[in-house]
């Protein structure tokens, strides 16, 4: 199982990375740097969807798994990757799925939940419920409302992302989250409307700050009129703020 997914995934952000542009070397370093920068944005851009959804997938199949092991490994596996930024070397991936370099070191031990860097990919069909229902299997949906149950979470800040398509924004819409007594909301504007239904954004929905450690609380997305839905979810991600780029 493991080795099959991953190699599907490395295929995807191989397409994705090929995608982005390759800078010019420039004649000074402080510019090779600035464009390094960027370039390695481009690819986080590219990547961090693409991992979402795999991890998605992940947790989908874990969920009903009679032996989460491998499952969970490879979970923790692409939650540092994202965690980290989202960027892999590809080129040493590859080699590695066709023997050409030793197979890396396992991971070390997950580090306690209170010093874990989280990363909480929620899709359309891990749901607790939707607003219109969609299928229970849906890789993305048109929603009004969504709820979902977090399992566990501990104490800190988080950003909060969504994965979206939204082709018909005439005007602009609420987005918000509720979640342990707390609520986060901003307003999805026109110029963030996306050209049809199968593109897909990110859009930075805020940060949520949370005191204490949370375990099977309900976390609520509502997105303008329940009865005439317009965002299209592929998922929300809530993740530890990334630090500033120097």
């Amino acid at each position: 199982m493991r080795k099959h997914a991953w190699s599907l995934l490395i295929l995807l952000l191989l397409s994705a990375a090929a995608s982005a542009q390759q800078p010019a070397a420039p004649a000074q370093v402080s510019r090779l740097q600035q464009m390094e920068v960027i370039y390695q944005k481009e690819l986080s851009a590219r990547h961090i969807p693409l991992l979402g959804k795999y991890l998605t997938e992940l947790q989908r199949q874990a969920a009903t798994a009679a032996d989460r092991t491998a499952y969970d490994a490879e979970i923790a596996r692409i939650q540092q990757i994202i965690s980290s930024g989202g960027v892999l070397d590809l080129i040493a991936v590859q080699k590695t799925q066709l023997g050409e370099m030793p197979t890396p070191a396992p991971m070390p031990p997950p580090v306690p939940l209170e010093r874990k860097e989280a990363l909480i990919a929620l899709s359309p069909a891990l749901a607790q419920s939707l607003t219109p229902p969609a299928a229970p299997d849906a890789a993305t949906a048109t929603l009004g409302e969504a709820e979902w149950r977090i399992e566990a979470i501990s104490a800190g800040s988080y950003d909060v992302l969504l994965h979206y398509a939204c082709p018909e924004l005439a005007a602009p819409i609420s987005v918000s989250i509720e979640f342990a007594g707390q609520k986060v909301e901003k307003a999805l504007e026109i110029e963030r409307a996306t050209k049809d239904a199968r593109t897909f954004r990110i859009f930075r929905l805020g940060s949520l700050t949370l005191t204490g450690d949370h375990r099977g609380e309900t976390l609520r997305l509502t997105a303008g009129d329940k009865n005439a839905p317009k965002l299209i979810l592929k998922s929300l991600l809530i993740t530890k703020p990334r630090p500033p780029a120097n």
